[in-house]
């Protein structure tokens, strides 16, 4: 019981730290007053905080659930319960199920309503449900499946179930990354070729001077969801693509947006997806044992309740890292603008991209320390400019 204490208040310790960094604020200083006005600061920070606060209740909901769920499994069915796989599975799709249901009004508020007031989304309604239900099916599905052959690998194979689920997440994971730009982005985004053939050619040569070799540079057409701007690499092998929102491509420069791809073309020269996965695999293996090491010290050696105690388990987990895995994106992105810089040579239209999409997203421009610390995946917006004019 002392260790599920001890998770639980790492787990609050972090959250709590970034409700504390909310509180708290930063006042804005006169080198981000250059670049910002106050209005927009003031916008992005009440973005900022009802966004996270949304976040944060949601991550206390999850918790709650798990928890619950992990005690009324234990309490009412017993540690060793093991129905048939196919009643496992029924079960575990109901509780998704249930999941979805008491998280869902949670969702449409922070992914519609927040998103509405703050003139972000142009989705009504029914596009809005549309794209939840495609998700809620593909999470369903995935999870479902996942969770049903963790509960079959651990009653068949109680000690090295483990190393069996930590091989079958690492080949989900490869795969998952291999087949989702081709599977699931097209669900919800349709893809054309960028038409811009003097900027083709340019990105031609800048991938030369690189030494990468560019198999695709897509343009999703995003702005029939929303008016954010956005770009991200994505795919592995043959799959790997660079995608532009079409909202970047039609409002940015032609400068602003080579900016950008020149900063994906960073993560691919520094091999951050490979990375990535890797950290993921050896954090996986890690934690399973974890978990392992846990459960037989709560007697649990095989049956259902695995599956509301890892959930619990690797949410708490997670919430502990974050610091950890984020200070490690942080770098990766840093070295991604660096790239950016040394391709493009050109500082100016850096800094006039972050300061267009850090007003077209409302972003954040200089978070609390702690905030930053806890949730940041890429450098603050501020810091990124000065590491461009310097």
């Amino acid at each position: 019981m002392y260790i599920w204490i001890l998770l639980g208040a790492g787990a609050l310790m972090v959250l709590g730290a970034v409700q504390v960094g909310l509180m708290i604020g930063v006042r804005p200083d006169a080198e981000t007053l250059h670049y910002f006005s106050p209005d927009f600061l003031q916008r992005a920070l009440e973005y900022e905080r009802v966004s996270l606060t949304c976040y944060l209740a949601g991550q206390v909901l999850n918790a709650a659930v798990f928890g619950a769920a992990s005690l009324l499994f234990l309490r009412y069915l017993g540690a060793d319960y093991r129905p048939s796989l196919k009643e496992a599975a029924g079960y575990i799709l109901l509780f998704l199920l249930f999941l979805n249901l008491i998280t869902l009004p949670l969702d449409f508020y922070r992914g519609f309503v927040v998103e509405h007031r703050f003139l972000l989304s142009n989705q009504t309604v029914g596009s809005w449900f549309g794209d939840y239900i495609k998700s809620m099916i593909i999470s369903l599905s995935i999870n479902t499946v996942g969770l049903t052959a963790l509960y079959l690998i651990f009653t068949h194979w109680p000690q090295r179930w483990w190393v069996l689920a930590g091989i079958g997440f690492s080949l989900f994971l490869l795969l998952g990354t291999y087949l989702y730009p081709v599977i699931v982005d097209p669900l919800f985004h349709n893809f054309t070729p960028l038409k811009d053939e003097a900027m083709s050619v340019e990105i031609v040569d800048m991938a030369d001077r690189a030494g990468i070799e560019v198999d695709e540079i897509l343009v999703a057409d995003a702005s029939r969801r929303t008016h954010k701007a956005n770009a991200y690499f994505t795919g592995l092998g043959r799959t790997k693509r660079i995608v532009l929102y079409d909202t970047l491509v039609k409002s940015f420069t032609p400068e602003e947006v080579m900016v950008v791809i020149a900063h994906e073309m960073g993560h691919w020269r520094y091999n951050h997806i490979v990375k990535n996965i890797l950290m993921s695999i050896i954090g996986t293996f890690l934690s399973l044992y974890l978990l392992k090491v846990l459960l037989d010290l709560m007697g649990v050696t095989g049956g259902l309740s695995i599956i509301p105690l890892a959930l619990l388990f690797f949410l708490l987990l997670s919430m502990i890292s974050m610091p950890f895995q984020n200070g490690i994106s942080r770098v990766f992105e840093r070295q991604a603008d660096q790239e950016a810089l040394s391709l493009t040579h050109d500082s100016a239209s850096f800094v006039t991209l972050k300061q267009k999409l850090a007003e077209a997203n409302i972003s954040t421009v200089k978070p609390h320390p702690l905030v930053k610390l806890v949730l940041y995946s890429h450098p603050p917006v501020i810091e990124r400019i000065q590491a461009a004019k310097q």
